[in-house]
């Protein structure tokens, strides 16, 4: 009797590493691995990683996971990588440089060179995402115009999980709606590549990848990749997603206002529409859904986990990345403290802001302090400084989109105790935290490949084996000194801009 195949295997290929997964037919990871790789900075403002280095990982990771798991139980595989990267690869799928990730911003000239040729009002209605060095694009064109014989060899421009789905099935030139469209050379209304931008850019149509569904599961794992790592020749293979859009859907995401926060060392709120929705001040931004029908309209925040941990090694003395106890410590600290933290105020923008003022001078301020005022204070300040500046994020979406229902909150943030209750009382609502918030995007990967090959009726049957592992009500005393507190943080940004650009001219 032929075994059951009641499995999916995920990669999903983040900034610091690859974890890969084997999920059930009701969402739960029976077995995880996980491998590390680094990212070079080889100049200021640059940052890079060796594709090949991550397929390595992918093959070890996957023989790793089928030590203890028949590969036979593989129905799929499912896919997942960070966006907005740029991989040149020749005709038989060789990388011809280092993928240039989403944290790099080389590509400034590059950005003006396409504002002249399209204004970034227009660029904003054509793309649904501002014009921004970290994008795609501009990478395209800093390739073209500083490796020309890189250049002249690219067959495709790729993003990191379309990479691995080529080198495990064969088929390169491939991509999703949701990769596709944050490359920002997408015609978001269409769900397209903007033909007539590139033509203006001289950059070639025919380098562009196809785009296909998420769920589009006509790639199949070769026997080269069958010798290399075990998974039976044949198994489908899903295109999958980039990441923010697989944690949309493993977050449940399945109807227009059913939304999300994602703490990790960054943040963002996001809200699934039915298309994409273009903020007159363009605050906010959009990328398509794997199904290549719906949108994700996001608000985000550059240091989320990031700022606390730069507080927790500069601040609290903290120990190492991954000591929980540690942690654990600078939270209750952070309760001992009431709600406002006395009046002590923590702006994370440490690296510069996003939205709402997309304004890459903008430092990090800890105010309100005096001799009174000791670490639990600051240490509440950071969580809340956190949490006001989702909530920016939350009230413009609401204000360009409509009321956000049904919060789910994920990411490693959410294994915090403090910040749901937060969270709640900012933002008015309930908020639910993800069962398994280090799972959800990986989750996000395994509906769109069971989709593809008929675990799951669809994306919105899948939603239903999404669960809260609790629910956090609004605490209705914090609620009203949040309503006075988080006016005065909003205030912060326009009295403190003369400051922090003055300090960016004088190069500090």
């Amino acid at each position: 009797m032929e075994q059951e195949r009641d499995l999916i295997l995920t990669c999903d290929a983040g900034t610091t590493g690859l974890k890969c997964s084997l999920f059930n037919t009701r969402g739960e990871a029976v077995r995880t691995v996980r491998r590390a790789y680094s990212t070079e900075y080889p100049r200021h403002n640059w940052a890079q990683q060796d594709s090949d280095v991550i397929i390595e990982n992918v093959y070890s990771g996957i023989r790793e996971l089928l030590e203890q798991v028949s590969a036979r139980r593989v129905a799929c595989v499912g896919l997942s990588g960070h966006m907005n990267g740029c991989i040149p690869v020749d005709e038989a799928g060789r990388a011809l440089a280092p993928n240039i990730i989403h944290a790099d911003s080389r590509a400034e000239r590059q950005v003006e060179e396409i504002a002249r040729v399209i204004s970034p009002a227009e660029f904003y209605r054509l793309t649904g995402n501002r014009l921004d060095a970290h994008y795609t694009l501009p990478k395209m064109l800093w390739v073209k115009e500083n490796l020309p014989d890189v250049y002249r060899k690219t067959r495709w421009w790729l993003n990191t999980k379309d990479y691995i789905y080529g080198h495990l099935t064969g088929r390169f030139g491939q991509t999703d709606f949701s990769d596709a469209s944050l490359t920002i050379a997408m015609d978001i209304g269409r769900g397209a590549w903007a033909e007539e931008l590139l033509r203006s850019l001289h950059l070639p149509l025919e380098k562009m990848p196809r785009i296909l569904p998420g769920h589009d599961v006509r790639g199949k794992i070769t026997r080269d990749v069958y010798r290399k790592t075990g998974l039976i020749a044949g198994t489908p293979v899903a295109i999958g997603g980039g990441d923010g859009a697989c944690t949309g859907r493993g977050a449940g995401l399945c109807e227009a206002g059913s939304s999300y926060t994602y703490i990790g060392s960054s943040a963002w709120v996001s809200q699934m529409a039915r298309r994409p929705v273009l903020d007159p001040q363009m605050r906010i931004f959009n990328f398509l859904d794997m199904d290549g029908q719906n949108c994700h309209v996001l608000g985000t925040v550059q240091c989320g986990a990031a700022a606390f941990d730069w507080a927790r090694a500069n601040l609290f003395g903290g120990a190492g990345d991954k000591d929980i106890l540690d942690i654990s410590r600078i939270e209750n600290m952070a309760r001992q403290s009431p709600p406002g933290a006395e009046g002590v105020m923590f702006l994370p923008t440490l690296m510069g802001w996003r939205t709402p003022y997309w304004d890459p001078n903008t430092r990090g301020v800890l105010m309100g302090f005096t001799l009174y005022h000791d670490r639990r204070h600051i240490a509440r300040a950071v969580y809340e400084g956190v949490a006001y500046a989702l909530n920016s994020c939350r009230e413009i979406i609401a204000e360009c989109v409509g009321s956000l229902k049904d919060m789910m909150f994920t990411g490693g943030g959410a294994r915090s105790g403090l910040w749901p209750d937060m969270l709640a009382a900012v933002y008015g609502q309930n908020v639910r935290v993800h069962k398994t918030p280090g799972e959800t995007t990986s989750l996000g990967a395994a509906i769109a490949a069971g989709v593809g090959v008929g675990l799951f009726e669809s994306y919105e049957q899948a939603a239903q084996m999404v669960q809260a592992r609790s629910s956090h009500a609004v605490n209705p005393a914090w609620r009203e000194k949040y309503a006075q507190m988080y006016p005065l943080y909003a205030m912060i940004y326009e009295r403190m801009r003369p400051i922090t650009d003055r300090l960016a001219t004088l190069g500090g």
